[in-house]
C-alpha cells in the first residue's frame, strides 16, 4: 500500500496528534489521582466529560471543517489543543486540569475528522479503504507508543513533560499547517 507523496504529511500530523493525545490524556488522569486526590468516581466523571464533549464536538468539528475549510479547522484544533495543555500545565489546581482537558478535548474534535477527510479526499473507490486503513493503523500504533513509552518519558523527562511535550507537538503541528495547505492547494 503506497501512501503517495500528497498524503504523507497528514499521516505524520495524525501520528503526532495520536501520540500526544495518548500521552497527555492517560497520564493526566493518573496525575490527578495521585496529586489532586481524584477518586475512582472523579476520574470516571472526567472521562464521561471527555466523551460527552467529544461525541457532539466531532460532529460540529466536521461541519465546521466543511463550511470553513479543513485547514482553518486544523488551525483551530491544534491551537486549542495547545491552549488546553498549556492551561493545565501552568495552573496546577484540579479545576484548571479539568478545564484544560475540556478545552483540549473540544479542540481535538476540529482535528481528527479533518485529517481523515484529507487522507480520503479525491480517492478512488479502490484506494479509499487503503487510505483509511493507513490512517487507522497510524492512529493506533502511535497511540500505543504514547501509552507504552509514556511512563518512561514521564520518568526521564520529568512530570512537567506531561504538558510541555504535547504542547510542543501541537504547536509544531500548527506551525506546519501553512506549508501543507500550500501543497494541498497545488
Amino acid at each position: 500500500m503506497r501512501t503517495g507523496p500528497g498524503k504523507n504529511g497528514y499521516y505524520v500530523l495524525e501520528g503526532l496528534n495520536s501520540f500526544a493525545t495518548a500521552y497527555f490524556f492517560n497520564y493526566v488522569l493518573q496525575r490527578l489521582r495521585r496529586e489532586s486526590g481524584f477518586s475512582d468516581m472523579d476520574t470516571l466523571l472526567l472521562c464521561v466529560l471527555h466523551g460527552f464533549l467529544y461525541i457532539p464536538g466531532s460532529v460540529y468539528g466536521g461541519k465546521f471543517g466543511q463550511r470553513f475549510g479543513y485547514f482553518r479547522s486544523l488551525h483551530v484544533g491544534f491551537g486549542g489543543q495547545f491552549a488546553g495543555v498549556v492551561l493545565a500545565g501552568l495552573v496546577p489546581a484540579a479545576w484548571a486540569q479539568v478545564a484544560g482537558v475540556a478545552i483540549w478535548t473540544t479542540s481535538m474534535c476540529f482535528v481528527w475528522p479533518m485529517l481523515e477527510a484529507l487522507v480520503s479526499e479525491h480517492e478512488s473507490k479502490e484506494r479509499l479503504p487503503d487510505r483509511v486503513g493507513i490512517y487507522n493503523v497510524t492512529w493506533a500504533a502511535t497511540a500505543a507508543v504514547g501509552v507504552f513509552a509514556g511512563g518512561t518519558l514521564y520518568k526521564v523527562l520529568g512530570a512537567a513533560s506531561l504538558y510541555w511535550l504535547p504542547a510542543l507537538v501541537h504547536l509544531g503541528q500548527w506551525v506546519a499547517l501553512p506549508g501543507l495547505a500550500r501543497k494541498h492547494d497545488r
